[in-house]
């Protein structure tokens, strides 16, 4: 069994599809980790879902977008009763596509996705996963719940992630500085830009080779994504 781990999504389905027909993943055989922020961008977070959904041997941690998400899923706030800071960064395209679906799917969602990703993962390897960041000086059980989706000093400050082999993180866009995932001591970061202008990277994290999508944007032309 190998390990992969795809990065921020943001609602990019049509670039969710191309990381894994690029991707020699094998659904069933091999493990796939999400980062995080399948949510909010881009006008299909509802297909990503489902195809998340539909792959087995799959772990989905909490990004601050699927946060969001999750609790617009959960009480089905009016447009003019919306979190008006979650709606103007990303969260009108996830907003908009549920409205298109039967209410049904977002509950399902809500209940089958959402409410299942993770604060943080730790393999057999003795390797971290999380969307955000971690206080490395902090056993990982003691970490504030906000942090693991919001903050960003573990890749700002270039700080290792200690006690682990390696840690996986997505969250800070790397694409204006590096249009693939990089590294910085043992953190490497599979956020590029994919909500933006970037694009969307899928790791095996014992090999380190990666596939992307094409430049998201060119994916949807005409749409504005975050």
């Amino acid at each position: 069994m190998e390990t992969y781990v795809i990065g921020d999504i943001h609602g990019a389905f049509r670039a969710l599809q191309q990381v894994l027909e690029r991707s020699p993943f094998r659904p069933g055989l091999d493990r796939l980790i999400q980062l995080g922020d399948v949510a909010d961008g881009w006008p299909e977070t509802p297909q990503c879902v489902e195809l998340l959904l539909s792959i087995p041997n799959s772990i989905w941690l909490q990004g601050n977008h699927d946060w969001w998400a999750a609790e617009w899923l959960l009480h089905r706030l009016p447009r003019t009763k919306l979190d008006q800071f979650w709606y103007k960064q990303g969260g009108q395209a996830t907003f908009n596509a549920y409205m298109l679906e039967p209410a049904e799917v977002g509950k399902r969602h809500f209940h089958d996705f959402f409410g299942e990703q993770l604060p943080y993962f730790e393999d057999e390897s003795g390797n971290l996963y999380v969307h955000a960041s971690y206080d490395p000086m902090l056993p990982i059980t003691k970490q504030a719940p906000e942090d693991l989706i919001w903050s960003r000093t573990l890749w700002r400050e270039h700080l290792a992630a200690v006690g682990y082999e390696e840690c996986f993180i997505g969250h800070t866009p790397t694409w204006q500085e590096s249009e693939v995932p990089c590294q910085r001591a043992n953190v490497w970061n599979l956020d590029q830009g994919a909500g933006f202008q970037g694009r969307l990277s899928m790791m095996n994290v014992r090999t380190k080779e990666f596939v992307q999508s094409d430049v998201v944007q060119e994916l949807y032309p005409g749409v504005k994504g975050r």
